[in-house]
């Protein structure tokens, strides 16, 4: 029998070593198996067919408002990712078996790209420790994502919430599952028939009269059956800060008009996480701003109403007029003076907590610390007198037991009441 290889698997044999030389320097197995990507779920599409799926819609607004300058303090951002992580509608397992799309908005429709473009989220499987693991590295990949889209850069330097509900109506089509729409935002929108530049952030007359020319001008979309989740109103990284009834107004804002889309429900909350400003520190757009008045004004008839909030007033449970009250009660002692008016009147409020006693005590001396103020600047006061918690203007302070401070904070107040001529 012959020794000698033949020349053919010597060949063979040379080829196999060069390959494997090859892949020796590259670093790279020829027979190396694909390097796993454990979030490339995010980016594979689903049978949008299927109309029986659950969608849900997340949005993060990354418009000027929302990103730091070099004048924001490091605990003011809105972290977008870990607040709507906190979302009970973006928990894991209210996901799978539905189909889940993401997006950043800024001022308009037409700039929401969808980063996650209907992806059916796949029930996990095996026992409880896998399921736990397999979630929580979903979970991951998803914090991971919202990451990257909020830190994308704003296309436009406006703010429109109305536009991007509209567009994820769109993304929801026309199924019968359940329907979602989780939005971050601070709600500062500044175009459209919603823009808040001009507004006094008091009453509900003005909500009113934004939803008829929402309506009007056509740019309510219809979410009929669909749940709606706005999160981080008023939570903006840039701007003045909201005081509390300006916080609860915005939120009784974006409650009515999330109903007069005809969604099914609507949960509006003030609530944000916050980060530290990061590398996105100075970014370049700007944005018109919204500002928050430190006096709301509004007429009926005769008598225009001047609203001075408790908490730019006066400390908690104090009667004793604040420094920075000063600049409040110089603006609303012009705002009178230029009234003309015939008679002034003075009423104080507090919230419900604490006795009745102690109720219309606090109140009462509050309407006097006014008085005395205004007359101060040369405006009489034909009285002054308290209500304690008898006349509220946002309710309710509870729900379901639980104590609403907005709401609270927006009866702990004092009005004016000027009478004017004909």
């Amino acid at each position: 029998m012959s020794l000698v290889t033949p020349a053919r698997p010597r060949r063979l044999l040379a080829v196999a070593l060069s390959l494997t030389a090859v892949a020796a320097v590259s670093g790279c197995g020829a027979f190396d198996p694909p390097r796993a990507q454990p979030c490339a779920w995010l980016d594979r599409g689903s049978d949008a067919a299927d109309g029986t799926r659950s969608q849900t819609v997340v949005l993060a607004d990354r418009s000027p408002s929302t990103r730091p300058d070099k004048a924001t303090p490091e605990d003011r951002v809105p972290d977008w990712a870990a607040t709507l992580l906190d979302a009970q509608e973006l928990a894991l397992p209210a996901l799978e078996g539905g189909n889940l799309s993401v997006a950043g908005f800024d001022g308009t429709r037409a700039t929401v790209n969808w980063e996650v473009n209907r992806t059916l989220v796949t029930p996990v499987t095996g026992n409880d420790t896998l399921k736990k693991d397999r979630r929580s590295g979903r979970r991951g990949c998803l914090e991971k994502r919202l990451r990257q889209l909020s830190a994308e850069a704003p296309s436009t330097g406006r703010t429109d919430v109305l536009g991007a509900l509209a567009a994820a109506d769109d993304q929801l089509g026309t199924g019968h599952g359940r329907r979602r729409i989780v939005v971050a935002t601070d709600g500062l929108t500044n175009t459209g028939c919603a823009d808040l530049r001009s507004a006094g952030f008091d009453g509900t007359a003005e909500i009113e009269e934004t939803v008829r020319r929402c309506r009007e001008a056509g740019e309510l979309p219809d979410l009929t059956g669909t749940e709606v989740n706005l999160v981080g109103i008023g939570r903006a990284a840039r701007g003045g800060v909201p005081s509390s009834p300006q916080t609860a107004w915005l939120a009784a804002f974006w409650s009515r008009l999330c109903k007069a889309t005809g969604a099914s429900s609507c949960a509006v909350a003030a609530t944000a996480r916050v980060r530290e400003a990061g590398a996105d520190n100075g970014t370049a757009r700007t944005e018109p701003q919204v500002t928050f008045p430190a006096v709301a004004q509004r007429s009926a008839g005769r008598v225009t109403t001047i609203v001075l909030p408790g908490s730019v007033l006066f400390a908690t449970d104090r009667a004793e007029l604040s420094k920075a009250a000063r600049d409040t009660l110089d603006e609303a002692a012009r705002r009178i003076a230029d009234l003309d008016p015939l008679s002034v009147a003075i009423s104080g409020h507090t919230d419900s907590r604490g006795t009745e006693q102690r109720g219309r005590q606090l109140s009462s001396a509050r309407a006097q610390a006014v008085r005395a103020a205004l007359a101060e600047r040369g405006i009489a006061v034909a009285s002054a007198r308290g209500y304690s918690d008898d006349r509220p203007r946002c309710t309710p302070e509870y729900r379901d037991g639980v104590p609403d401070y907005a709401a609270m904070a927006c009866n702990r107040r004092v009005e004016i009441a000027v009478t004017v001529r004909r």
